[in-house]
């Protein structure tokens, strides 16, 4: 069997390492990105270099940027990997979500982060963004720009299109909603505050629910 140019078999590139198990990726491009994420949870963001990514991919330099043109795409599609793509969740069909109810609304959201909340991966992953925030501000930039933007920018668009719920600023709302299950996952899983003081993140939607759901009994008409 030939070797390819890295002088590496084409087959081992199948297998698991020795130190995990790691599921078959389905494209070279979700090879290096679960590879890169693995380098950047392991060595943090300085120290995830094409070259360490190329090794851990067992793919050559050359094949990366024949995916990515730098190091900052390649990290927009690992914070993607670590977190958007753990939510299953197309933040472009903006014409299903705003048909949700409010109730449907909170319900899914509280799905989404009920996800990252039980994710180990997803916790290593946001302690090294934020430890490495002051260090590395760009890389918490991307953060912001991939993962809070896009969410906080949904979720204002869905209370925009709700006038039912009477929320007279949707993007303070939006922060507000989305902010209580951000900081239940901070302070409960990646703090330890679930060893102190468990807080069962349904408690925490059934809440949100009531303040924002029961806005539309509230402003019905007479």
């Amino acid at each position: 069997m030939s070797l390819n140019p890295a002088g590496k078999n084409p087959a081992s590139q199948l297998l698991p390492s020795e130190d995990a198990p790691k599921a078959h990726p389905r494209s070279k491009r979700e090879q290096i990105v679960k590879a890169a994420l693995r380098v950047f949870l392991n060595n943090g963001y300085a120290a995830t270099s094409m070259n360490r990514v190329a090794d851990e991919a067992e793919v050559i330099k050359a094949t990366i940027y024949s995916h990515f043109k730098d190091k900052e795409q390649l990290f927009v599609a690992i914070i993607e990997e670590a977190t958007i793509g753990k939510l299953e969740f197309d933040f472009n069909d903006k014409e299903r979500i705003i048909a949700l109810s409010p109730e449907e609304f909170m319900d899914e959201l509280s799905n989404k982060f009920h996800r990252l909340e039980q994710d180990s991966e997803y916790h290593r992953f946001l302690r090294v963004v934020i430890g490495e925030s002051e260090r590395f501000p760009e890389l918490a930039h991307m953060y912001v720009k991939t993962v809070i933007m896009r969410g906080m920018e949904c979720a204002s668009a869905y209370f925009q299109h709700h006038p039912e719920l009477g929320l007279e600023d949707p993007q303070a709302a939006a922060h507000v909603i989305a902010g209580s299950f951000v900081s239940l996952v901070v302070w409960q899983k990646i703090l330890g505050g679930c060893t102190i003081a468990p807080l069962d993140i349904l408690r925490v939607k059934n809440v949100l629910k009531t303040l924002i759901c029961d806005r539309t009994k509230l402003n019905k008409p007479e």
